[in-house]
């Protein structure tokens, strides 16, 4: 996150302005992405996901603000994402919308608008709080105190509930942790759920295609790698590499494809550098509700995103332990369908998309009433 002296300026600039009655009752969700491509792009599908920031706007009855808005925002708006950033320049625009609730979906828009929200009182600020261990977050988090002004965290993984609560000093009541989401109905098995052929890898953020290519080259099985997102900034870990003869890079999938892959895997493998956020939950959990066994990297970060049973870990980094957990599930088809249906299993308990909207739901309530208090 780039705070630097143009946004100090204009918070400062603004503060007399702020002295007068604030318009309440608007409420937001605002997501960090370009949420104008994504539906633009799924508009033109026959079929594909449902979208968690669209059912929690609905959810929340809030309106969706995102980086798409910010360049149909003011001029400082628009000066603000050139110098600091759109993350900054998304936290201004929903400053200057005056609501009384935001849900933020990422940390860094959410802490410059909780440093913003320092001028105004009597406003809920809910966030997910992907990764807020990194030394920047936390000296902000922790200098400004802006704990005081966040309503409620939610966290995908207990590394970071622990760091906020032990490191930051944040009071329990303010920090949840939840199990991300899939959309169950979407991503289903193939009928018939067969054994598939090969491996299907997905994703970007954080991967370790590097080692995949290592634990299965010179082997016979197939491999397709789709090192692609939507949401992901980061460097596509398959450019500038040498890729194995029995690899096949594939983008530009439709949710469709997406899901027809998965569904013709013999395995999914979801290769993790080693980090303390879960990275490529997205993966295992939509390998998982299409019925596909998956081999996953045990970076500390997802562990606690995988139950008994719905996958194979192995090490990070370890390409002979990940060739030999694929070679021993594509030789046992018994074991790998064992563990296919325990990974649907978990993904219909705990992780659907309408239990991830009732908890963020029911958080932000309780946020809001404690608030109110």
């Amino acid at each position: 996150m780039r705070l630097n002296f143009c946004v100090t300026t204009a918070i400062r600039g603004a503060r007399l302005r702020l002295l007068m009655k604030v318009e309440k009752g608007k409420r937001f969700v605002l997501v960090t992405a370009d949420v104008d491509a994504v539906l633009n792009r799924l508009q033109g599908e026959t079929e594909s996901p449902r979208q968690d920031f669209v059912e929690l706007a609905r959810a929340l009855d809030a309106e969706i603000l995102s980086f798409s808005d910010v360049p149909r925002g003011s001029a400082l708006t628009r000066l603000l994402a050139k110098v600091a950033g759109k993350a900054v320049a998304l936290a201004w625009l929903a400053f200057w919308k005056r609501g009384s609730f935001y849900f933020v979906t990422a940390e860094n828009t959410a802490i410059p608008l909780a440093l913003m929200l320092k001028l105004r009182r009597g406003v809920t600020l809910a966030l997910i709080g992907h990764r807020i261990t990194t030394p920047q977050k936390s000296r902000v988090l922790r200098a400004f105190r802006l704990f005081n002004q966040i309503g409620v965290m939610l966290c995908y993984s207990r590394q970071q509930e622990r760091f906020a609560q032990e490191r930051l000093g944040v009071p329990a009541s303010k920090v949840c942790r939840i199990a991300f989401q899939v959309d169950e109905a979407f991503f289903t098995p193939g009928k018939p759920a067969g054994p598939g052929r090969g491996v299907v890898s997905v994703g970007r953020e954080l991967r370790d295609y590097t080692t995949l290519f290592q634990a299965l080259d010179g082997t016979d099985i197939p491999v397709t790698v789709v090192a692609s997102s939507p949401w992901s900034k980061r460097e596509d870990q398959t450019s500038g590499r040498r890729v194995p003869s029995n690899v096949t890079l594939r983008k530009g999938l439709s949710s469709i494809e997406l899901r027809d892959l998965y569904r013709s895997a013999a395995v999914v493998v979801v290769p993790l550098m080693n980090v303390d956020w879960p990275a490529g939950v997205t993966s295992l959990f939509e390998a998982q509700a299409c019925g596909r066994p998956v081999v996953i990297s045990a970076s500390e970060g997802i562990l606690d995103s995988i139950d008994p049973g719905a996958a194979v870990t192995v090490p990070s980094g370890d390409a002979g332990a990940l060739r030999a957990a694929v070679q021993r599930l594509i030789g046992n088809p018994a074991e790998a369908a064992a563990i296919a249906r325990t990974g649907r299993e978990s993904a219909l308990r705990e992780r659907t998309l309408a239990q991830f909207v009732s908890r963020i739901g029911a958080a932000c309530r309780a946020a809001e009433k404690r608030s109110q208090a």
